[in-house]
């Protein structure tokens, strides 16, 4: 393997400087342990799984690999802190109609306790990283300084996921070791402000190293956000398409035969924005978009659906959160070979720009 290194593999006592995004339903114990085994830095998503499954993953990531791992935590601030105090109103006609044809395929439709709703669920998934001594923590919608407090004392590395300059800035003050900045290409949740634009922005006043996301698939992109001063990477869709991600194998099939031009962002999975592909799941609110509800009145009520669709890898009626990179993703290796290849496709396009371009 040639030599790739930051700063950033330093602080995080890492071989490589690519770290795989949390990616909720699709990164777990086993995508997590095959990166980090392979040198980079993996990531449990633990935002929507309960505590017990949280730890789980975990034990079963320190079963295959003693490397540091990253456990991804939601600190939603605009959550309640109790589902049962939520008013709900009635169904929208689209999740109505997509329940209808999620049972049409002999799927249950069934009651979905999604964890991702408040402070407390992730104060016991911290602690759960506590006891089972988790390196980094990755933290998600937000970055409260108590959380920054509590992870140096116990000589953990807090990474904060930002889309705005201004978050970026608040998480720094907050005291985080690593800002990930997480362009609009990129799949998930995400925001508005593209990612070289932002990278900039965020470059000229942040003292922590700064990693870049969102739609990064390929190595000369990996390059080109080094060449521009980013420490890292953060990479989601390209590990949703590895032999060890958690979804099923007609989504991943599905990054295969995505196009250019074949996601879009909107607020239809939770109320919040977020990018996917296009399928039944989403064409089913078009032109409905007035029937949307807020975040996490959207969340809640859609729960059922996307849980149920998602279990049975129903291709068409499942969401499918990816980054716009997913027209280039080819193929469906193992996580390890994933890493590598980025590593291989990275040095290979450092040194051959630096024949073709001239400077001094």
């Amino acid at each position: 393997m040639p030599k790739l290194k930051t700063p950033l593999c330093d602080l995080l006592n890492i071989e490589y400087p690519i770290l795989q995004a949390g990616m909720g339903g699709v990164a777990f114990g086993p995508l997590a342990a095959a990166v980090s085994e392979a040198g980079g830095l993996g990531t449990i998503a633990a935002i929507s799984p309960t505590p017990e499954r949280v730890e789980q993953e975990i034990i079963l990531a320190r079963g295959r690999t003693k490397k540091p791992i990253c456990v991804d935590i939601g600190f939603p601030l605009r959550a309640p802190k109790d589902k049962g105090e939520v008013e709900l109103p009635s169904l929208p006609g689209p999740i109505a109609e997509l329940e209808a044809e999620i049972r049409a395929q002999g799927v249950e439709v069934k009651p979905a306790d999604d964890q991702a709703m408040g402070i407390e669920d992730a104060k016991a998934k911290l602690e759960i990283c506590f006891r089972h001594n988790v390196e980094v923590i990755a933290c998600a919608l937000g970055t409260p300084k108590w959380v920054v407090d509590a992870c140096h004392e116990r000589g953990v590395k807090t990474i904060s996921i930002v889309g705005r300059a201004s978050h970026a800035a608040a998480a720094i003050r907050n005291g985080t070791d690593v800002v990930v900045v997480q362009g609009t290409e990129g799949g998930g949740h995400t925001g508005d402000v593209g990612l070289i634009t932002l990278l900039a922005e965020v470059l000229e006043f942040a003292t922590v190293p700064v990693v870049a996301a969102g739609g990064i698939v390929t190595g000369a992109q990996i390059a080109a956000v080094l060449t521009q001063g980013a420490q890292g990477v953060w990479v989601g869709t390209r590990f949703i398409g590895s032999e060890e991600s958690s979804v099923g194998p007609n989504y991943k099939q599905s990054l295969v035969e995505a196009k250019n031009d074949t996601t879009i962002r909107s607020l239809l999975f939770d109320g919040l924005y977020v990018r996917q592909l296009q399928n039944r799941f989403t064409e089913v609110w078009e032109g409905r978009e007035n029937e949307m509800l807020p975040y996490p009145l959207q969340r809640i009520v859609i729960a059922p659906a996307r849980f149920a669709a998602a279990e049975a890898d129903l291709k068409d009626l499942q969401p499918l959160p990816a980054g716009q990179g997913s027209g280039l993703i080819r193929d469906l290796p193992p996580a390890a070979d994933v890493l590598r290849r980025l590593i291989d496709e990275t040095v290979t396009t450092l040194k051959s720009q630096a024949e073709r371009v001239s400077f001094g």
